[in-house]
């Protein structure tokens, strides 16, 4: 029995350390020390797409100062993982961060994912009614300066969705 409890709290301990690593230094780096995204899945979280989304749970929300209908979600300032844009009621998840660790560690589609993440939203931050979709994180800055285009319209990766391009600077 005492074999067991060690084994359990070295087996949380490990979960928690991996956590902290994925928050720390993302999940592809974290993944490459794990043997791939499938094993930190299943090392970290149990293959739960929820648990990995809960681990979000605690962003700082701030009021964007370019777009007066955005709240964004973040630790550092300048990295957003995640946009409410309150007009649209659309959630924008950071795709390199967070959406496509659940293609590549649970093996989620689009449409599973997107249910999942509006579960998450709700939960966690109480955003509800709302469509989430992924964003590439497209710094709008050097868009904005090279090109002098604000506001511009794109598609995401064939999907038919149409979103602005995101901001980092706020």
């Amino acid at each position: 029995m005492k074999q067991l409890i060690k084994q359990i709290l070295k087996e949380e301990s490990l979960k928690q350390n991996l956590k902290q690593q994925i928050k720390d230094y993302g999940w592809r780096d974290t993944a490459d020390m794990v043997n791939g995204p499938e094993e930190l899945a299943k090392l970290a979280f149990n293959n739960d797409p929820m648990e990995f989304l809960h681990m979000f749970d605690d962003m700082d929300v701030v009021q964007s100062k370019s777009e007066k209908d955005w709240i964004l979600f973040r630790y550092e300032k300048g990295h957003n993982l995640m946009i409410y844009d309150r007009k649209n009621e659309y959630v924008y998840i950071n795709y390199s961060d967070i959406w496509s660790f659940l293609e590549d560690g649970f093996g989620i589609n689009y449409s599973d994912i997107q249910a999942f993440t509006k579960r998450w939203v709700d939960e966690a931050y109480k955003l509800r009614g709302v469509t989430t979709i992924y964003y590439l994180g497209a710094p709008s800055m050097m868009v904005d300066e090279a090109y002098k285009l604000r506001g511009v319209t794109t598609h995401l990766l064939g999907y038919l969705h149409k979103t602005r391009w995101m901001k980092h600077t706020n």
